[in-house]
């Protein structure tokens, strides 16, 4: 295995663990684009392992336990074929809601005290990109 494709297992295992609860291919998309985003921006100076493993430094949410990855899923399995696309910023699909979000937050999970601080009470800096299902965008 290279480094290259670590990261990319990486990046598809992360996506999916957070977003896998709402059911939304397209919210799992969304978290690893925003990943890809905070790379590009130079978060962790651009590295993808460390940008995974310190998101909470930026969650909106608490923590939770992570769901058990359900490979026979329609989900898993999509998200599986599409993470390569995504992580060499070659697929359109949801890129444009994500837009240049770096962060984000679900409705339907406790929100960090701050995140509410930092990002939703700095509505200038950090202006809303965008609504997938349950999970809000800013940037």
């Amino acid at each position: 295995m290279t480094l290259d494709q670590l990261q990319r297992a990486a990046l598809f295992g992360f996506a999916y663990q957070q977003a896998s609860h709402t059911g939304s291919l397209p919210a799992m998309r969304a978290v690893a684009y925003i990943i890809r985003n905070r790379v590009i921006n130079g978060w962790h100076d651009g590295n993808w392992l460390e940008a995974i493993q310190k998101h909470r430094d930026a969650s909106g949410n608490e923590a939770t336990d992570p769901p058990l990855f359900d490979p026979y899923s329609q989900t898993f399995q999509t998200l599986l074929r599409q993470i390569d696309d995504i992580y060499f910023g070659q697929s359109e699909e949801t890129a444009q809601a994500v837009g240049k979000a770096l962060y984000y937050q679900f409705i339907d999970k406790p929100l960090r005290s701050w995140f509410t601080d930092n990002i939703l009470h700095q509505p200038s800096a950090h202006r809303r990109q965008a609504i997938i299902g349950s999970m809000y965008l800013y940037e």
